[in-house]
């Protein structure tokens, strides 16, 4: 089975590459364009190839697209190990859930206990752990704090809730056991990127509430997925095609993570799977703080088309910007990091407008010339070196 993944990927890209190489990258992403105009091809090669795999019997789309772009032949530049010098990292299992942690000689050398930061990594809860590993040393390295990486169980085959309770089971495990790792319990962060921004902004909801817990310190969420309800919002329409993270791949994951239903597809894309009554509901309003009108309903009482699971795009588990008001209230500091040409910027820029007027401190980043996901590229990326060097400044001053 692999070997024939491999086969596939390798002819695959030698023609995707030739018929996607003259893709546009959109004017306004900040040069230079070649990092931007990689991932696209990558994405766009590498989901069609994924529905081919389906077609001829080679694994399921979600299965196939997460083999091609975890393999190294797939990488747009080729690291080296040098990132991890230095560090001493560990996978392990917090509370039966699989996390790596990145502890820097720093952490290990402290008199004093050091930061901890619980980093839950993106890829629409379908990629891998892998793809966020030079970003959670860098972290680790330049905060002098113990970083743990939530390896959480993937969709499709885990739909929601699986990797939100192995993201609250683990960081619960790590406030509650901090001083093993040298680290103080009162200087705990959470952060993440994308569907990880989602998870993380999912546990720091989930913890608010619990009992006898050391609190977050802070929250830090880049470009997060946070609503599943409207996929017509401006930043969907205007860059919906951009392919670092289009409206089509972007609505698959929700609908892997969701009920590994995409028949459903269609209907999602059209904002068909809520209703009149929930567009006129409190829940469409936290989307939209000028909407007047509203119309307070219970969720039980709200009614859906025949979708399985489709109530669940209300819990604020799975999708944070439904939470009520109150639930925002008193909630820990929060940086929000959005960009321009991304689907889910406007996620990001409701979410931390609500946070605000709930009370919560809240910085925002915002990357004109920024596309979704660039901060992977933070070494080769000026843009995207601009927004780690503002991320951890955060956090050095946060944590």
């Amino acid at each position: 089975m692999a070997a024939v993944k491999m086969t596939l990927v390798l002819v695959a890209l030698a023609l995707f590459l030739a018929y996607y190489g003259d893709q546009p990258v959109p004017e306004g992403i900040a040069e230079p364009h070649w990092p931007a105009k990689a991932k696209m091809i990558k994405r766009t090669a590498a989901r069609n190839l994924a529905k081919i795999g389906e077609y001829i019997g080679v694994g399921t789309e979600a299965q196939n697209f997460r083999s091609i772009l975890s393999c190294p032949w797939t990488n747009m530049k080729i690291k080296d190990a040098a990132y991890q010098d230095g560090l001493k990292r560990t996978n392990t299992e917090f509370n039966g859930v699989k996390v790596r942690i990145y502890s820097p000689p720093s952490a290990a050398r402290s008199s004093s206990k050091v930061p901890g930061l619980v980093f839950i990594h993106g890829g629409g809860w379908v990629l891998g752990i892998d793809a966020n590993d030079q970003v959670a040393s860098h972290l680790a390295k330049q905060l002098g704090a113990v970083v743990v990486s939530v390896d959480y169980r993937l969709a499709p085959e885990h739909v929601f809730p699986a990797a939100y309770d192995d993201s609250v089971a683990a960081t619960k495990f790590f406030l509650k056991n901090a001083e093993k790792y040298n680290v103080d319990s009162s200087r705990i962060g959470i952060t993440g990127d994308s569907a990880g921004g989602n998870l993380a902004a999912a546990v720091t909801l989930t913890l608010a509430k619990e009992k006898g817990l050391p609190k977050l310190k802070t929250q830090a969420l880049l470009y997060p997925c946070l609503q599943a309800i409207d996929f017509n919002t401006p930043s969907y329409i205007n860059h919906g095609q951009v392919n670092t993270l289009s409206k089509d791949l972007m609505v698959s994951f929700w609908l892997w993570y969701l009920n590994n239903d995409l028949s459903f597809k269609q209907v999602f894309e059209a904002n068909n799977h809520t209703s009149d009554q929930l567009k006129k509901s409190q829940y469409a309003g936290y989307m939209d703080p000028q909407m007047v009108d509203v119309t307070q309903v219970k969720k039980e009482n709200i009614k859906f088309p025949e979708i399985p699971n489709i109530a669940t795009i209300l819990d604020p588990r799975f999708a944070p910007l439904m939470a009520d008001d109150a639930d925002l209230e008193g909630l820990a500091p929060t940086y929000v990091m959005t960009c321009e040409y991304d689907v889910l910027k406007d996620d990001g820029v409701m979410y931390a407008t609500r946070l605000q007027k709930a009370g919560v401190r809240v910085e925002h980043d915002y990357y004109e010339h920024g596309y979704h996901g660039f901060i992977n590229l933070f070494d080769v990326y000026e843009l995207a070196g601009t927004a780690m060097q503002n991320w951890l400044a955060y956090l050095k001053k946060n944590l």
